[in-house]
């Protein structure tokens, strides 16, 4: 590997880890802003021959939230044949490669990689990410009781974190049981307020109870808040629903 390319990673790399600081302080524009320029110092790594494994993985994650995930798989590939990948980076290339293909629409693909992975090892990634997509596979088929068995044991291993906890809330919302939704939903917006999936489905549902202001702010918060690929929701998802709840709720104050 040549000295630019150790030179472009490292900023590029710097970059990355700088934007995600912003982000998680809710410097939306600024973070994207270090995004910006940390692809293209990791375009740059990459056309001086870039050969490290933690900042090529590094970079294809950032894709992935780019929805770049022709460019990310072919990246994450590379990292595969690198004899210097460490088992670690394999496992997490391998947990990457799978949220590549449920990205790509290859869902059936995307649970069995995971599955492999979470046969011999599970964190809060494998089970969060697994979690949706069996979900996600049981709206497909109308058959929970997977689903339902993996959320079930991963509210287990932790039963505060969001992910998992909006991952019940989508299925039992799926089930048709709102009850059981409504409190896993409001327990994943404890968790974590700036969730988005979250307040797009805790403004889903009041918005089809009929409260539509509740709808309106849970919703307003989604749109204040940053939305990437790897959502399981889409900001246009949110401003059209946003958009049918101002037009109810000017009904209700017409009466």
């Amino acid at each position: 590997m040549s000295l630019m390319a150790t030179i472009y990673g490292r900023r590029a790399y710097s970059l990355h880890l700088s934007g995600s600081r912003l982000a998680n302080a809710r410097r939306f524009d600024e973070a994207s802003a270090r995004y910006e320029k940390a692809l293209a110092y990791y375009e740059k790594a990459l056309s001086e021959g870039l050969a490290n494994p933690r900042v090529m993985l590094a970079y294809a994650v950032l894709l992935l939230k780019e929805a770049q995930y022709d460019k990310a798989q072919d990246l994450m590939l590379q990292v595969e044949n690198n004899k210097k990948t460490t088992r670690e980076e394999r496992r997490q290339l391998r947990i990457n490669y799978a949220i590549c293909q449920w990205k790509r629409g290859r869902l059936d693909n995307a649970i069995q990689l995971m599955e492999e992975v979470a046969r011999n090892f599970k964190n809060s990634t494998v089970y969060g990410s697994l979690g949706y997509m069996l979900v996600e596979k049981a709206r497909e088929t109308g058959d929970f009781e997977r689903a339902e068995a993996f959320n079930r044991e991963a509210y287990e291993y932790d039963e505060e974190d969001a992910v998992t906890l909006d991952n019940l809330g989508q299925l039992y919302l799926a089930k048709g049981e709102r009850e059981k939704a409504r409190k896993y939903f409001l327990q994943a917006h404890k968790q974590k307020p700036t969730q988005v999936d979250t307040l797009y489905y805790l403004g889903k549902m009041a918005h089809e109870d009929g409260r539509h202001d509740e709808a309106r702010e849970y919703l307003e918060e989604a749109l204040d808040n940053n939305y990437t690929a790897l959502c399981t929701t889409t900001r246009e998802q949110a401003e059209a629903l946003l958009k049918e709840a101002e037009r109810e709720e000017g009904k209700d104050g017409d009466l």
